[in-house]
């Protein structure tokens, strides 16, 4: 009962922003419905063997930013936290940093990210979260 709840309070919300509703800039839009959320097929998902959505979406989001630095956070509480520290203090404005597990373990990581100056736009997707830092933009963060 209290996990059902969760999840309608949770995903009622998410509801309005992910078809694009409080995503004002084209760029950004285009990259939650073409990139984090498109629900094509794309060419390459059965000669690399992606199988679930997860594995999906960080494929295209690497092929979206293919000429980028992708930094991925997989690991969980403290190491996530040293990981973060490190890249913070390497990154350049084409980086793009991928957190995993916002939605449980890395929560409190994902809240200091998103109040960080330095990471200009968040993307929350639920259980990963998409840092971008490009430094010419307006400070947002996208709730998908």
């Amino acid at each position: 009962m209290q996990r059902t709840l969760a999840i309608l309070f949770t995903l009622i919300p998410r509801a309005f922003h992910r078809h694009g509703f409080g995503v004002q800039s084209p760029s950004d839009y285009e990259l939650v419905r073409d990139v984090l959320f498109e629900s094509l097929p794309y060419y390459a998902y059965s000669e690399q063997g992606l199988t679930t959505p997860s594995q999906q979406q960080l494929f295209r989001i690497r092929n979206h930013f293919r000429n980028s630095p992708i930094v991925i956070i997989d690991s969980k509480g403290e190491q996530a936290a040293c990981e973060f520290r490190d890249t913070m203090k390497a990154i350049t404005p084409e980086t793009v940093l991928i957190i995993e597990h916002i939605n449980r373990a890395n929560s409190k990581l994902w809240e200091q990210a998103v109040s960080d100056s330095r990471c200009i736009l968040t993307f929350d997707m639920r259980k990963r979260g998409l840092i971008l830092f490009t430094p010419k933009r307006i400070k947002q963060n996208y709730l998908l």
